[in-house]
């Protein structure tokens, strides 16, 4: 601020009234006293929409007390905060027509030198001086001279424009009275936008109607909210709790909007979401925002830095012009994406650490306004692909509280998301068994899935079948048929003799290869609270199945063993265990656990060769099922080759099918079962 002499100014002589100005003597006398109406009204001939329209705002929000005493602010300071750093210009130029002032301050954070400490000398000597100060600033305690703000006897804080002051403001520029104004209808529009929507030479009713398509153009500002579900019908979001958090914030806000409680006592809005690329973070905050009826402001946090030439000013203020903008809206929730782009100042290079510090300690401060200030209003959401780059002062409580990570989807999951994206397509086909194939794919892949296998059908010209959405989840078996085959009897075989030993029940069964297993099944093991030898064995029998299903139309391979997880690894687990660990070999004594059963099985030969008389006898007994049960086996696997997944009802109907007439029932051993 630049050293001058101070003299007192002189006021501003009154406007003569505007000739094609209102004349209705109620136009302002909701601002301001009968003898002020003539300045207006010359104001308003001459003056721009912008102006009327702060004008509008600072006789609204001030009490007509304190309009007095601005019109001769000898020895007065005063502090206007204003919604957002696109406030600050238009504001200013209107507080100087409502008195003379000796020094206006007006700090939108676009330089460096706009701090606290710079200025207090000049507002020490003015207001000593018996002069008029006044600032103006989106955060006056950030930027304003310290001492104008701890000594200002006026504060003026602006909200968005209420109707009142849209009504004065559009009767003031258009000469017509612009009907009913809905109460928040300027929500969240910037104050170009606002100044834009009032013109001259049109309706008030018509100023009124753009303001109002702003405004809705406003809450779909991220276009995706309108093509998500509300959070309750989300799926996949379970694990980790980021869904109840939502869901608890959503139950919040109801109890806020019916008066059941503060808005300052809902202290848990504020996460950061991490994950892989795709699970959804974005859709997440977009189907919190549809579910909690607030307007979505979206922006990337290194967007901020390609839209600006690098300088520290310039980057200051685009965090600034996004953080009031979505102050601006009220109650709103913004999301940064890329919220890691945010330097940590634990990890910067020491080369430029007096840059990267002082930008993130600024970001801090603006966050910690909007969430955390006497006027904060924001839900704020961070979403990231590396939680661990963020700096540690930034997830603390009292600003984004915590990181909370969402896992791919498991299979209810993956089944509840393909049935969204599928949008009423397969409504009478079970999900399950495709979901099983896709399980651990992110909710974007899972989306392009139904949108390509919709697409496909379509290009056909006919509905869509579940041939379609298998061909976009597993892509084409290179497999020839007898290996196709060989794989449908193996995986056949573990489904029908787990229903006929009564061991297990089958959910799902493919042929699709999922990571080292060529084919799946996946079952769901009968449960007891106290298993025998029975059951185990039973299991044991069902795991041995598939290999053989091998022997009986082929040969024994390494189809079933190698792998940890393998058939044969878990069979000879079992055992082990069986006589180590669970008393059910023959003998009390507990040797360990299944690892040590297992080390037992590799070191002490007696007690291998038990395990290895045990799993002989169950294989024979698997042998002698799968051959009397080839026939329904061999149903399944044909019908699993052509349709390379089944659930397990298909399953279950294609062994009754086969059932014979004369038994009505699974065979003997099942029914014993």
């Amino acid at each position: 601020m630049s050293k001058k002499p101070f003299r007192k100014p002189q006021p501003p002589k009154r406007l003569a009234p505007a000739a094609a100005a209102p004349s209705e003597p109620d136009m302002l006398d909701e601002f301001l006293p009968a003898q002020d109406t003539e300045q207006m009204l010359g104001v308003a001939r001459t003056a721009r929409v912008s102006t009327l329209l702060a004008m509008a705002m600072l006789q609204d929000a001030a009490r007509p007390a304190d309009l007095k005493r601005m019109a001769k602010p000898d020895g007065l300071a005063v502090v206007v905060s204003v919604p957002g750093p696109d406030w600050v210009e238009p504001v200013t130029h209107a507080v100087r027509k409502l008195g003379a002032w000796c020094e206006v301050i007006k700090r939108n954070g676009s330089s460096r030198q706009e701090k606290p400490e710079h200025g207090c000398d000049d507002v020490a000597e003015a207001l000593g001086a018996g002069n008029g100060v006044v600032g103006v600033s989106h955060a006056p305690e950030r930027y304003l001279p310290a001492n104008l703000v701890a000594l200002a006897d006026i504060r003026i804080d602006l909200k968005t424009p209420s109707p009142r002051a849209l009504r004065s403001t559009i009767r003031l520029a258009t000469g017509s009275r612009p009907g009913p104004i809905p109460a928040g209808i300027a929500s969240g529009l910037s104050f170009a936008t606002l100044a834009g929507c009032i013109r001259r030479g049109t309706s008030g009713r018509a100023c009124v109607r753009r303001i109002e398509a702003a405004s809705r153009a406003l809450i779909v500002v991220d276009p995706g909210v309108a093509d998500v579900p509300p959070i309750e019908q989300c799926h996949g979001y379970d694990e980790g709790g980021a869904k109840a958090w939502a869901l608890g914030l959503v139950a919040a806000m109801q109890e806020y909007r019916s008066g059941l409680r503060p808005w300052s006592s809902i202290e848990d809005r504020n996460i950061v979401l991490s994950g892989d690329p795709g699970v959804g973070k974005s859709t997440f905050a977009r189907s919190v925002a549809k579910s909690l009826r607030l307007p979505l402001f979206s922006t990337s946090v290194s967007s901020w830095f390609a839209s600006t030439g690098g300088y520290l000013n310039e980057i200051i203020r685009q965090v600034d012009t996004v953080i009031g903008q979505a102050s601006a809206a009220g109650h709103a929730v913004l999301l940064l994406e890329e919220i890691d782009s945010i330097p940590n100042r634990s990890t910067v290079d020491q080369r430029n650490r007096e840059y990267w510090v002082a930008l993130t300690s600024h970001i801090l401060t603006a966050l910690d306004s909007a969430m955390s200030g006497a006027t904060s209003s924001l839900i704020i959401i961070g979403a990231t692909n590396f939680p661990e780059r963020l700096d540690e002062a930034l997830v603390r409580p009292g600003r984004l509280n915590r990181i909370v990570r969402i896992e791919r989807p498991d299979t209810v999951a993956t089944a509840g998301i393909l049935r969204q994206h599928l949008m009423g397509d397969l409504r009478d086909v079970d999900l399950g068994p495709v979901a099983a194939i896709g399980a651990g794919a992110t909710g974007a892949e899972i989306a392009g899935w139904a949108k390509r296998a919709r697409g496909a059908a379509r290009a056909a010209g006919r509905p869509m079948t579940r041939a379609d959405l298998v061909a976009q989840v597993a892509p084409p078996d290179t497999r020839d048929a007898d290996e196709i085959l060989g794989m449908a009897r193996h995986e056949a075989s573990h489904c029908v003799i787990g229903l006929v030993t009564g061991s297990s029940e089958v959910e799902t069964v493919s042929t699709v290869p999922n990571g080292p297993y060529a084919g799946l099944t996946r079952s769901r093991v009968r449960r007891r609270s106290n298993v025998s030898r029975r059951d185990l064995d039973d299991f044991v029998v069902t795991l041995l199945a598939g290999r053989a299903a091998d022997a009986l139309w082929g040969s024994v391979h390494s189809g079933s063993a190698g792998q940890p997880g393998s058939d044969l690894a878990a069979a000879t687990r079992l055992v082990a265990a069986a006589h180590a660990s669970y008393g059910l070999g023959g003998s009390l004594a507990w040797l360990g656990d299944e690892d040590e059963a297992m080390r037992l099985a590799r070191t002490d030969e007696v007690f291998r060769r038990r395990i290895e008389a045990d799993l002989s006898a169950l294989q024979a007994r698997a042998d002698r099922l799968v051959r009397e049960n080839a026939a329904t086996i061999d149903a399944v696997a044909a019908r699993l080759v052509r349709s390379r997944v089944l659930s397990g009802d298909e399953v279950r109907r294609i062994v009754a099918d086969c059932i014979p007439a004369s038994g009505g029932a699974l065979p003997k051993e099942a029914r014993d079962a």
